[in-house]
């Protein structure tokens, strides 16, 4: 099984962007333990286009499994889904790159 890679893009008014990130934080321990291996929030450097959401699975059965799962339709339920307008996910497979050890890491904004 290889890693896959989901990208999709979302938009987020200005208001609720705090809370949003709040709400990508509180859903990490389900993400991981399902088989989540990495998310990132991808904000627009010069302020303009959408913000774009990053993760990275153990394999495509197992974003399939989470994709089926009663949690992730509790998650799409909570009021931190309705937060933003979520575009269509974008599957992609791992053909050549690498990571450093640790990954990235996040400043406090």
């Amino acid at each position: 099984m290889a890693p896959i890679v989901c990208l999709r893009s979302v938009e987020i008014p200005p208001e609720n962007e705090q809370a949003f990130y709040d709400w990508i934080e509180e859903n990490r321990p389900l993400r991981q333990r399902i088989g989540c291996l990495m998310e990132r929030v991808l904000k627009p450097s010069d302020g303009i286009g959408d913000t774009l959401i990053i993760t990275i699975w153990q394999s495509h059965e197992v974003f399939d499994a989470w994709i089926r799962s009663p949690e992730h339709d509790a998650v799409d339920a909570s009021p931190g889904h309705a937060l933003v307008n979520f575009h269509p996910i974008k599957r992609y497979d791992v053909a050549a790159g690498y990571q450093l050890h640790g990954g990235i890491g996040v400043s406090p904004a």
